[in-house]
């Protein structure tokens, strides 16, 4: 690799890690409309584990994860875990992403249409952050997720008080 392009490389990946919001950290503004109307506000959402997850209508990962995210979601909201799925698609899918998320029953909203401040760029799909209960971001997991990583993550931050 040339000493250029391996310099630009570095520069565009160092330009977005630095976008990304760190774990460890409180987790980023996030607040807006779901596609159903209601309002949320990741910061009210304390008290609650909460997964933010980016999502494409036309992503193959997504559409596999989504089976097991829904089932991981009604076998555990009583706990206290909420979702928040996140749609990069353009607006004018909007009706498709909405279908979508009706489907399976998840709550989500259009990235393009948050009050955000971290999370309010698109990553790309399936990207996923987990919130804690006390509002701290503890994991971020880029790409294809396998059936057991919400029960691996999620899980041990419903038991904790």
């Amino acid at each position: 690799m040339r000493p250029i392009t391996a310099f630009l490389l570095a520069l565009l990946w160092s330009v977005a890690a630095s976008a990304v919001p760190e774990l460890d950290q409180p987790a980023p503004a996030l607040r807006g409309t779901l596609l159903s109307g209601a309002a949320f506000d990741l910061e009210q959402m304390r008290g609650k584990v909460v997964l933010v997850n980016f999502y494409s209508s036309y992503c193959k990962f997504c559409a596999y994860e989504i089976g097991n995210l829904e089932a991981f979601y009604e076998a555990h909201r009583a706990q206290g875990f909420e979702v928040i799925a996140l749609g990069v698609d353009e607006a004018s899918d909007r009706e498709r992403v909405a279908r979508m998320l009706d489907i399976y029953g998840l709550p989500g909203a259009m990235v393009d249409e948050l009050q955000a401040n971290g999370f309010g760029r698109r990553y790309p799909t399936p990207t996923a952050f987990i919130v804690d209960r006390a509002g701290v971001l503890r994991y971020k997991q880029w790409g294809a997720k396998s059936p057991t990583f919400y029960s691996e993550m999620v899980l041990p931050l419903l038991r904790e008080r």
